[in-house]
């Protein structure tokens, strides 16, 4: 079925078998005051299209396309077939930012710190220490403190002396007890021989069993055979 659409065709047509014949040339020209462009429309009805004819040129409809026929020949489709892809076009630009994302959940807790023990602590400031053979234990218990060493991971024992030291084999010495009876060493042992200076024990582990919150006192070894005068000025522990 042919229509003409937003215009006048000037032809001479007779009805045909198939069909209505037009005699060409065929126009179509827009009425005055069209608003819509001139247009020639098949309207698709289903049927087979009709049979090539020698000498004739044939526009139809099938499967939704537009076909042609000429001089006989079949019918082919209008549309070429689709052209290479074209080359990739160039990058445009960056976006804005986009807006901010919600806050994420809080990490894991961290590990325990390494230390819960003040870092310094003063036993002794004075004028010497009358030191008898063997072990003795530097003033009273008065003289001592109570430690909580808990996170304390290692431990340094520092102390000054003046003129007088004590012989060959002397030292002293941080002890610590559990139970308030049996003493255990909790530092190095530091020289006493030596005059005029500051010796350390320098940092050691802390010994297995100290991690609490015990007593501590500072104790001297005499390894004469008679009690001697030792100058000792400052004792100090320290933690870490």
């Amino acid at each position: 079925m042919l229509s003409l659409l937003s215009g006048i065709s000037w032809a001479q047509c007779t009805t045909g078998n198939p069909g209505t014949n037009c005699s060409g040339p065929l126009n179509v020209q827009p009425q005055p005051g069209n608003t819509a462009q001139s247009a020639i429309t098949l309207i698709d009805l289903g049927l087979p299209v009709p049979t090539p004819a020698a000498g004739q040129y044939t526009l139809s409809i099938a499967s939704g396309m537009i076909l042609e026929s000429d001089n006989g020949n079949s019918y082919r489709s209008l549309v070429g077939p689709s052209g290479p892809p074209g080359p990739s076009g160039a990058t445009g630009p960056a976006g804005p930012p986009g807006a901010q994302g919600p806050q994420g959940p809080s990490g894991p807790q961290g590990p325990t710190g390494t230390s819960g023990a003040p870092p310094d602590y003063s036993f002794y400031c004075g004028s010497g220490f009358n030191a008898g053979v063997g072990t003795w234990e530097i003033g009273n218990s008065f003289d001592r403190d109570q430690i909580d060493m808990t996170n304390a991971t290692s431990v340094r024992f520092l102390i000054t002396i003046a003129t007088n030291v004590l012989p060959s084999g002397s030292y002293a010495q941080a002890e610590y007890t559990p139970d308030g009876t049996n003493w255990y060493a909790l530092s190095g042992e530091v020289p006493v021989t030596t005059p005029t200076g500051m010796y350390s024990s320098g940092w050691q582990d802390l010994p297995t069993g100290a991690n609490g919150d015990y007593t501590v006192r500072i104790v001297v070894f005499n390894a004469g055979t008679s009690a001697a005068q030792l100058a000792l000025r400052q004792l100090h522990l320290q933690f870490k």
